[in-house]
């Protein structure tokens, strides 16, 4: 069944299994993120130049630690200043890829 179908037949189920159907996507979700950090994990490591697009446009840093499900990178702020941001693994990619 692709999704389109299931979008299509959600008025025929009833509240309890679509509360059983939203817990079983939400696991599934939180799986794919799981082994897509877990994969990202190895290929960061402390002084590696990464590039993220934040809050605040687009930003480039070095990596300072990498956590496991996030990496603490030092980015140029301005004004001769320097910060750490606490960036997800899957928001970062290495600068010349």
């Amino acid at each position: 069944m692709t999704a389109t179908e299931i979008r299509g037949n959600l008025h025929l189920l009833s509240e309890a299994e679509l509360s059983d159907l939203n817990r079983a996507v939400c696991s599934q979700l939180k799986a794919v993120r799981d082994r897509e950090s877990r994969r990202k994990r190895f290929l960061f490591s402390s002084g590696d130049r990464v590039s993220f697009d934040g809050r605040q446009g687009y930003a480039e840093g070095t990596v300072v630690r990498v956590k496991r499900k996030k990496a603490i990178v030092r980015v140029n702020a301005g004004d001769m200043r320097m910060v750490n941001w606490d960036v997800p693994l899957n928001m970062l990619s290495l600068v010349g890829e």
